[in-house]
């Protein structure tokens, strides 16, 4: 092959380096960030950010030992699995974790930074040559700056003020001068607002449920709600997503799972929307409770539960969807509000 040529070894690096290069960061009234990366040879090096949640940031520095397609596809891999991971898992430190669980540590240096811009709290880890800088006990101030860094690149030992001249020309500052690998510095300029409501989709598998549980978990809590209120709702909405991935596709295809989840007066509702074909989980006969198990019937115990841990459930076919609707008064919130 010709130099330059896309599909040499030099010029398939270069393409994946390309993909890990993450989107700009938006411009938000919470936060701001600024990353880089270098390498003088050798090694795969790259930062990333992404929202877990709504209102979770996750910022990830990275250096992968070795400089070949083999490396950079390493790179690429821990970049996703880094993604996945933080579907569930709560801190960075837990995150990292399991992705040591997953992966060969070896060549392997990773910085992570957990933030939520809602609660102010942050959470920071990293394994091989690595490093992360956050202010005393994760507890932010506006004004407070986040530093963490993957490989060769010196940041702050103790967290920094904003700075006068920028953020990038303090990053750009960090990068190269003979060293491999990534830095980012993260501004925490104000706390953001709650969300009333989040909404997000899962597909029909029952992998996907315990997801769903996570993220509703995850909202809840955001929210104050207490234990108690978080296990019966757990509880209810593993049984109704269940029997909507059992019963209510035929065609052995991949559909969307809608869940929009809202708060108001301290009154929770969920719906649960799906394409499937017309399925009423309410249709269910309630099941004897007074019989013996040898004639009762199989069946119904599920949403007996259902109706048990919550104050309403409804359910209606709309436009061709299933729409289950549940509600609840939340304790915790309630006891809070008197």
């Amino acid at each position: 092959m010709t130099a330059g040529d896309p599909l040499s070894e030099d010029g398939l690096v270069a393409q994946l380096r390309a993909l890990l290069a993450p989107q700009r960061f938006p411009v938000r009234r919470e936060v701001e960030l600024e990353g880089g990366a270098h390498d003088a040879g050798g090694a795969i090096s790259f930062h990333d950010h992404f929202w877990p949640a709504r209102s979770v940031l996750a910022v990830s520095a990275v250096r992968v030992a070795g400089g070949d397609v083999a490396a950079a596809l390493r790179a690429a891999g821990v970049k996703q699995l880094i993604r996945a991971v933080l579907a569930t898992a709560r801190t960075a430190d837990e995150a990292l974790d399991v992705l040591a669980a997953r992966t060969d540590a070896t060549g392997l240096d990773i910085a992570l930074v957990v933030l939520d811009v809602v609660a102010g709290t942050a959470s920071g880890a990293f394994r091989g040559k690595a490093a992360v800088t956050l202010a005393g006990e994760g507890r932010l101030a506006a004004g407070d700056m986040l530093w963490l860094t993957a490989g060769g690149m010196d940041i702050p030992q103790e967290a920094t003020a904003a700075p006068v001249e920028g953020m990038a020309a303090l990053v750009r500052a960090r990068i190269g001068h003979g060293a491999s690998g990534a830095v980012c510095a993260v501004l925490f300029k104000a706390r953001g607002r709650l969300a009333e409501e989040t909404v997000f989709s899962i597909g029909n598998t029952h992998g996907d449920i315990q997801a769903a549980g996570e993220k509703a978990r995850r909202f809840l809590e955001m929210h104050g709600a207490c234990e108690a209120d978080l296990t019966g709702i757990d509880v209810a909405l593993d049984e109704v997503l269940t029997n909507a991935v059992n019963y209510g596709f035929e065609d052995g295809n991949a559909h969307e799972i809608l869940l929009a989840l809202s708060i108001a007066r301290g009154s929770l509702t969920i719906e649960v929307q799906d394409d499937g074909r017309p399925f009423d989980p309410l249709g269910i006969p309630a099941p004897d409770l007074d019989a013996d198990l040898e004639s009762r019937q199989i069946g119904g115990l599920g949403m007996h539960f259902v109706r048990t841990l919550l104050d309403r459930v409804s359910y209606e076919r709309r436009n061709g969807w299933n729409v289950l609707k549940l509600e609840k008064q939340l304790a915790g919130l309630a006891e809070r509000a008197s």
